[in-house]
């Protein structure tokens, strides 16, 4: 449920020093800590934990926006999702039963219907399907912003808690309320089945060969690895990383080592611990090849990892639009409850130490439109024309 900005305000006096999750804490072991009070984190005492159950019991007893039958309980973990989704765009607050239901979809029994989905800082949530994927045939396209799922809304929820709506039993079928990007409102019945996703393939546009990366998995560094060893050394190579919404972060950071050389810094993750810093191991398969990279404004997260590091190092130009500007990195957080927490713990910053999240990465060479005019330009670049002969 979204709290009204009436009650969230209210929320929000109380939540003012951060206190939900220390209160929870305090309750469930129903003792004194024992912390000295010098060494306790953020420097709370007992005073601002009572002020929080002073709270608490004040809003259950007066407000008018509540129900007689809403528990304590209730109250708290609303106002948890609130303060949370209030400072961070991409954090969230899963109940135990939300929870549990997340990790149940993590088996190999639930599937999907094949489409990534990102949120915006805005709170929409927007579809990422794959090519000729159950989503794809049934008619959503990159870019339609998704509302309901199984008349659910989905405002106000995580990536994960939206995912987990959206997998099941194969053969199930699943209802979405979808709007276009053209503002059209339309239901969509889409069965859930299971979706080999290939992380990696080529096509063919003329003589000119492109290696479409769709997500980054664990097993596109092996896939891109192959093709990469087929290739001929000095040929232009095209990575057309269109409306890729990311993926695996390592798996996008041992893909871009195949194409750099030893000690090349890829990307570096900033937290409030020790940063983190990945380099090149010397894995590259082809350093002699021209590369160029196709990007758009779906372009995203572990992709936009994979562009900087290439880019940034001299190994390859860009072409296309801004991209998407994901830059943060999530972890789940397990309470002692059960439920859990979504929280942004990472920036991500490029080889030349930059941040882009909520910016996205600039192409080398700025194009719009569709395939062609992405064509057009890499043989402006390279000098060879899509038949294959020089220009």
């Amino acid at each position: 449920m979204r709290i009204q900005r009436e009650s969230r305000f209210i929320f929000f006096i109380a939540l003012f020093s951060g206190v939900a999750l220390l209160w929870l804490a305090a309750s469930s072991q129903n003792q004194k800590d024992p912390t000295p009070r010098a060494e306790r984190p953020f420097g709370l005492e007992d005073k601002d934990i009572l002020l929080y159950m002073e709270a608490i019991a004040k809003i259950r007893e007066d407000a008018s926006f509540l129900t007689p039958d809403t528990t304590r309980e209730q109250v708290v973990r609303e106002s948890l999702k609130a303060y949370l989704s209030e400072k961070d765009a991409f954090a969230d607050y899963l109940t135990r039963d939300e929870y549990r239901k997340f990790k149940e979809t993590q088996d190999d029994s639930y599937v999907g219907i094949g489409m990534e989905i990102k949120k915006e800082r805005d709170g929409r949530i927007l579809c990422v399907p794959y090519p000729r994927g159950p989503a794809a045939e049934a008619g959503i396209s990159v870019g339609d912003e998704l509302k309901k799922v199984d008349g659910i809304p989905v405002s106000g929820k995580s990536v994960f808690a939206v995912a987990s709506m959206a997998r099941g039993k194969p053969g199930t079928d699943l209802n979405l309320s979808i709007s276009t990007r053209s503002g059209i409102d339309k239901e969509v019945r889409v069965r859930r089945s299971g979706v080999t996703i290939n992380s990696v393939s080529t096509y063919q546009l003329g003589k000119i060969r492109v290696i479409k990366i769709i997500s980054f998995t664990r097993d596109t560094k092996d896939k891109l690895r192959r093709i990469l060893k087929t290739w001929e050394n000095g040929k232009p190579i095209i990575i057309d990383l269109r409306a890729n919404a990311g993926g695996d972060l390592h798996a996008a950071i041992d893909s871009a080592m195949l194409l750099l050389p030893k000690g090349k810094r890829i990307v570096s993750i900033e937290t409030r611990k020790q940063p983190k810093t990945y380099e090149s191991n010397g894995e590259a398969v082809n350093l002699s090849s021209p590369l160029y990279l196709w990007q758009d404004e779906a372009t995203a997260s572990a992709a936009e990892v994979f562009i900087a590091a290439l880019t940034e190092n001299d190994r390859a130009v860009s072409i296309g639009q801004a991209t998407f500007g994901k830059g943060t990195m999530q972890d789940i957080v397990e309470l002692s409850d059960g439920s859990a927490m979504v929280l942004t713990t990472g920036h991500l910053v490029t080889p030349h130490g930059a941040r882009y999240d909520g910016v996205g990465l600039a192409p080398t060479y700025r194009v719009s439109g569709d395939t062609p005019v992405y064509v057009t330009k890499v043989e402006e670049l390279a000098g060879v024309k899509s038949n294959g002969r020089s220009k």
